[in-house]
């Protein structure tokens, strides 16, 4: 595995190169790629040497975008204020990674809204399937050799799991890219009846299940439906039928020959959820652990917050231990207190009234309704400043900001003068 890590670790800066030098700013669209690499390999080379990388990358989509400040206001207002609480952080080493995500998040919802002007919308969707297609890819390789190597840093796998199928360093926070990943790649196989992009999904798919991250399972396997819903008519029906066929005989193959049934019951059981209520839910208790600490209790500002991202054993007077706050309304109350979490509120709502405003057809409705159930689901389960799903899930909002197809002119509406002779033989123009 290290032999592995290393070899992405190295292609990461040649791709990045490589991709700006190819697409211009379009390459935007290829960031995911780069901030998933990194969070699924153990690194070999410093940690200096991946936030330089990050430098470059906002350093040159600021450089060819000088006014993206006003595409959103609020995100950048929200760079500031999250390096104004900077300093009260007791841990800096501890929080700086999760800190650095949020800032690279902040950067690119407006980033990526500006340059998402400068293309088509054919361009666009061209660019996130490619991106797409590479994310879904390098999270099956990276599950394959785990599971052969039996590679399990924390000495299991998810929830416990020491047999079957293994994702290596993958944390849970970043399975969130991959309902995104998978409704572009799928979207892309059927519009275009590409087989390597639905095989593609069909197998992380199976991967996806297998995690048990239950946000994700279900996103993911919604993902298809909303793109039949999408490009499903009249006259694609039988094609409809077909594709839907043929999805289900490769699934039962898969489900009853390779013992994916029994794997599937068995982290089932593991994880206990037919015994926990909705009254035990952690998630659910976060909202009034943290309305009693700021409101009636007083253990530190509602307006600013605790600290940045120090939530461990940090709130509701330790009653879940040193569980860190997992709700993005948590982890963003807890961190910044209320005026964060406004600032917050006004970008995202920013972003998708953007959005809306250009949202016209059928599949602009489908897509923005899809990408916000996944974003409620996710504000439920966090994380919110996992950089890599949050720059996809983005990239695929902003699709109707794109620019649209010039059409070509009505030439039933353009007059074209009459040539009529006259009984002199003069030549009149009507």
């Amino acid at each position: 595995m290290k032999a592995f890590f290393l070899l992405i670790e190295l292609a990461i800066p040649l791709f990045l190169g490589y991709i700006i030098w190819k697409k211009g700013q379009l390459s935007i669209l290829y960031m995911p790629v780069i901030f998933f690499c990194y969070a699924f390999i153990d690194r070999n080379l410093s940690a200096a040497i991946s936030y330089l990388i990050y430098a470059v990358i906002i350093g040159f989509f600021i450089f060819n975008n000088p006014l993206f400040i006003k595409r959103n206001i609020f995100a950048v207002i929200l760079i500031l204020y999250f390096f104004f609480l900077l300093p009260n952080s007791r841990d800096l080493a501890e929080v700086r990674p999760i800190f650095f995500g949020a800032i690279l998040v902040f950067f690119f919802v407006p980033l990526l809204s500006e340059v998402s002007r400068k293309y088509s919308r054919e361009q666009l969707f061209g660019a996130l399937s490619e991106s797409a297609l590479i994310v879904l890819i390098l999270f099956i390789i990276n599950v394959i050799l785990s599971t052969i190597f039996r590679y399990m840093p924390t000495g299991t796998g998810y929830y416990g799991t020491t047999s079957g199928l293994l994702y290596g360093s993958l944390s849970l926070d970043n399975l969130n890219i991959l309902p995104f990943a998978g409704y572009i790649v799928v979207r892309r196989g059927v519009k275009d009846k590409n087989l390597i992009f639905l095989m593609v999904y069909l197998v992380a798919a199976f991967f996806i299940l297998l995690t048990f991250r239950r946000t994700v399972m279900l996103l993911v396997v919604l993902a298809p439906m909303f793109v039949m819903v999408e490009l499903l008519n009249f006259r694609q029906f039988f094609e409809f039928l077909k594709y839907g066929f043929i999805i289900t005989i490769v699934s039962s193959l898969v489900i009853y020959q390779t013992g994916f049934l029994d794997a599937f019951w068995e982290r089932y059981e593991n994880r206990k959820l037919d015994e926990r209520g909705l009254e035990k839910e952690p998630r659910l208790m976060e909202f009034e652990m943290i309305y009693k600490d700021m409101f009636v209790y007083y253990d530190y500002s509602p307006w600013f917050g605790y600290e940045l991202f120090a939530s461990h054993g940090n709130y509701g007077k330790g009653k879940l231990g040193t569980r860190s706050l997992h709700t993005d309304f948590g982890t963003i109350m807890h961190a910044s207190g209320i005026i964060g979490f406004t600032l917050y509120l006004l970008m995202v709502f920013t972003a998708f009234y953007s959005v809306w405003k250009r949202t016209k057809t059928r599949e602009d409705y489908l897509r923005i309704l899809f990408i916000s159930m996944a974003f409620v689901i996710f504000f439920m389960s966090g994380r919110w400043h996992t950089i890599s799903s949050m720059a996809l899930m983005y990239g695929l909002l902003y699709i109707p900001l794109g620019k649209n197809p010039k059409k070509p002119p009505n030439l039933n509406f353009i007059k074209v003068p009459s040539l009529k002779l006259a009984p002199n033989n003069h030549v009149l123009i009507k």
